[in-house]
Parts: structure tokens; C-alpha cells; sequence
């Protein structure tokens, strides 16, 4: 029989709030004992820095730019090609506990044969969140509170379905740690402000080269006057959220080995992606590329052992990882999928492709009075498409300045060289070879299919 398939997905947890990827006190250990076991991929990406975009990728290995899903709310049409459709055709029994994201319409009893699709946004209904970057600590009953209950579920599931005819497929794709920052006790309680710092990119007011978006983002969600000591006790809680999900970690992978079957289950844990947190002096996120943005945790169990172990520093996209799940369990992807397997494989990307933002323009100037407090229109306006090699980061806008990183020398991405004249020849460079994965809806130019041609 195939390998049963774990997925666990925080929403919008940074790559480096985990301790197997350098944080230095957060003490994930259950993800860390998750990576000594597997595979943790030191530079993973997402395909867009949103939501929904970035979950419709995973699931049909295409870019925001071709499947055109651009914000958040389920949009995508559930008959299109897609992994959970493979699954349910390979005879897996499919279900889900957490926000689905991504599909048009209800999708249990269709995409999944069981579970619970919720989505709380950002909880913009609560009465302590008023401010962009409010924190707050949870009642253990709060309806707000879903992490441990959907656990709980997904923990029934598993021990239903553990030693069945058929494999199950799960994915528990968790609110935490997405704003609003809350979580209950311990959790809320377990990091004070005084334990961090402020990133090196840190600031109240743009600088030159500053990406309107960016700006305007700051200004709308009054983040200017944000006071630093409420900053870094957000940062507190969002650390705590991450440890009330890294403790589902743990009691997921207990479950399955007191089951005895761990060694026939793959487990994926990803992130959609990251969250400001304070770099560039704001919280939340917004349709940009900024590594805080678009790097994330990717961490991988494969009982197989066909993706070798350890740590794995080759670039990777987000799909990557569910098109290795469909390749370990034997499956084809989906069609049009454009991600690739990394069972049995050597590096093969030498850049990283994103895109997100509406199709619509975005304002020229702040709205004056304006407040919101999440990515909401008009944040989310206008197209942008991103290039990343290992050492540079090209960024285009609509109706925007471009940005170029020198990733090496500026690793928090405080200057940008767009106009730097001695950079002219890797602006150019890059920007050709951002033209060539643009025009192929994404996907590198050199794995287009090949046609026989007949002659005579």
C-alpha cells in the first residue's frame, strides 16, 4: 500500500522564528526532532508572499501568474487539475482540519472526504485587536482559539484511518502564528519583550529606494507611531504561537509512532509565508519579496528514504515539496504542474521565481485617514514578479521602483542597487533571465517540453 501523507501548515510563519533554522531561543524542539529525522531545506521559497496564491501553487505547481489566483478567499475552480484530486483518484481517503484557502466552493465531500474548513482572517472581530501589531493572550475556550482543537481532530482521523485498506492523506493548516497575534496560556507567556531585538532593517520612515507599497503600508497601518516595547511583545506572542503549534508537531508525531506507523507516513511541514514582524518597521505582510517574506520553513519525513537526509542547501520553491510527496507515493503531478521532485535529485534550480498582487493599480499617494489592520485593499493592488538567485534578489512593480538586493554583502535588504550604475551588468543579466521565466508563466525555460518535429 502507498505511504500515508501528514501535511502541517502554519500560516505565515517565518523561516527563521524556528531553532533548526538559527533562531536562538525560540526551542522548537518537536520540529527540530522533525528535522534530525528527515530533511529540513535550508532555502525554500514560496511562489507568492499571500495566502491563497501561495497555497493554490502548492496544491497545482503553477505561479500565481498562470493558475490566477492573486489574493485571498477560495477562487479556484475545484475541477482543474490539482494534488488532491491525484490523491483521491490514487484512492486516498483525504481530509483537512484548518482553512483551506484556495478553492472555489465547499470542498468537503468533494477535495477532501472529511474535516473542517475554517478561516478566521485576521480575526478583526476580536475587541482587543484595534492596532495593526496588537497582541493579546487567548482564553483556552476562546472561539478564536483553533489550534489545539483541529490537532485533536486530525489526531482522531489519523487513528481511524492508521491501519485501514486505504492511505489517508492529511493536512492541518493551522491560523497560527498569523495575526491577529494571539494564543492562549502557556504560550502567551512563555517570551517577554525583553528577549528581542529589533532587525538591522528597522525604521519609522522610508529611505531612498523604498518600494511605494511598502510606504504606503506603513503609513496605512499606522505603524509610523508604532511604539517599540509593543512591538517586541508582539514579536513575544508571535513566538509563543509558533510554540503552541510546534507542541501539534510533537503530539502528531507521537501519535504516529505509538501507532507503529510513522515508518510508512511521510510528514511535511511548510509554511504558506513569512510575516514582517518588525523588519522595515511594520507587521503582517504584503505583496513583496522581502526574505522575511518569501523564505520560509520546508521540513520533510520520507520513510522511503529516497530524499537524502539531513540538510539539504539547494534552492527550493514551496511546491517542490507536495510535487515529491505525489512522486514518493508513486503519483503523477497534476498536469501543468511545473514544480520538481526532490526525491532522487540533485540541485537543480539556479533561481527562484514569485509573483503576487492584484491586477489592479495601486494608489500613487497615501489615502489620507485611511487605517486598516491587515493586508486589505488597496495594500493588496498591483502585480509584482520577483527573480532570486543565491546572491541577487530583482524585484518589478507595476507603477513602482524597482529593487535589486545584493544578497551576500546586504542580507537584510537595506539598499537597493537598482540604480547603482556598477551593478548594471547583473541588473541586466538578471533581468533577462526574469523576462524568460515570465513569459513561460514561470516555469524555467530550459525544462519547456520538447516536439518532435517529422520532416519530408
Amino acid at each position: 500500500m502507498r505511504p500515508n501523507i501528514v501535511i502541517i501548515n502554519p500560516d505565515q510563519m517565518r523561516w527563521d522564528y524556528a531553532s533548526c533554522y538559527g533562531h536562538p531561543f525560540i526551542g522548537t524542539k518537536n520540529l527540530d526532532r522533525l528535522a534530525r529525522k528527515g530533511t529540513r531545506f535550508e532555502f525554500a521559497f514560496t511562489a507568492s508572499p499571500i495566502c491563497g496564491p501561495s497555497r493554490t501553487s502548492f496544491l497545482t505547481g503553477q505561479y500565481p501568474i498562470e493558475h490566477g489566483v492573486r489574493q485571498y478567499g477560495g477562487t479556484y475552480d475545484q475541477a482543474k487539475p490539482n494534488a488532491l484530486r491525484v490523491l483521491g483518484d490514487a484512492g486516498y481517503v483525504r481530509g483537512i482540519w484548518g482553512k483551506d484557502h484556495c478553492f472555489r466552493g465547499d470542498v468537503i465531500g468533494s477535495l477532501y472526504d472529511e474535516g473542517e474548513d475554517i478561516c478566521i482572517g485576521i480575526m478583526d472581530r476580536h475587541p482587543e485587536y484595534i492596532k495593526a501589531w496588537d497582541s493579546a493572550s487567548l482564553a483556552a475556550n476562546s472561539e478564536w482559539n483553533l489550534t489545539k482543537r483541529l490537532t485533536d481532530a486530525g489526531l482522531d482521523f489519523i487513528r481511524r484511518h492508521a491501519h485501514g485498506d486505504q492511505p489517508f492523506f492529511l493536512t492541518l493548516n493551522y491560523q497560527d502564528p498569523h495575526p491577529f497575534f494571539a494564543c492562549p496560556e502557556p504560550y502567551s507567556s512563555l517570551f517577554n519583550a525583553s528577549q528581542f531585538e529589533l532587525s538591522p532593517n528597522y525604521r519609522r520612515q522610508p529611505t531612498d529606494g523604498e518600494i511605494r507599497r511598502l510606504t504606503h503600508w506603513r503609513i496605512h497601518s499606522g505603524e509610523t507611531e508604532m511604539p517599540i516595547e509593543e512591538l517586541k511583545r508582539t514579536m513575544a506572542i508571535y513566538a509563543g504561537q509558533i510554540r503552541y503549534v510546534d507542541d501539534q508537531v510533537g503530539r502528531i508525531l507521537d501519535t504516529l509512532e505509538s501507532l507503529r506507523i510513522l515508518e510508512n507516513t511521510i510528514v511535511l511541514f511548510w509554511s504558506d509565508h513569512g510575516e514582517f514582524i518588525g523588519d522595515f518597521g511594520v507587521t503582517h505582510k504584503i505583496p513583496a519579496f522581502y526574505e522575511c517574506l518569501i523564505r520560509v520553513p520546508l521540513v520533510l519525513w520520507d520513510p522511503t528514504g529516497r530524499v537524502p537526509r539531513g540538510v539539504n542547501s539547494s534552492l527550493v520553491e514551496l511546491m517542490d515539496g507536495m510535487a515529491t510527496v505525489l512522486d514518493l507515493c508513486g503519483l503523477q503531478q497534476p498536469r501543468g504542474s511545473h514544480a520538481l521532485s526532490l526525491a532522487d535529485s540533485v540541485a537543480r534550480r539556479r533561481d527562484i521565481y514569485a509573483d503576487a498582487g492584484m491586477m489592479v493599480r495601486q494608489p500613487q499617494a497615501p489615502i489620507a485617514g485611511l487605517r486598516i489592520k491587515g493586508a486589505l485593499p488597496p495594500t493588496p493592488f498591483g502585480p509584482g514578479v520577483m527573480l532570486r538567485t543565491r546572491e541577487w534578489k530583482l524585484c518589478l512593480y507595476a507603477e513602482d521602483q524597482g529593487e535589486l538586493f545584493d544578497l551576500n554583502a546586504d542580507p537584510y535588504e537595506t539598499q537597493n542597487r537598482f540604480n547603482d550604475p556598477a551593478c548594471v551588468k547583473v541588473l541586466t543579466s538578471m533581468m533577462q533571465r526574469l523576462a524568460q521565466r515570465s513569459m513561460c508563466f514561470g516555469q524555467i525555460p530550459e525544462n519547456l517540453p520538447e516536439r518532435e518535429v517529422k520532416t519530408g
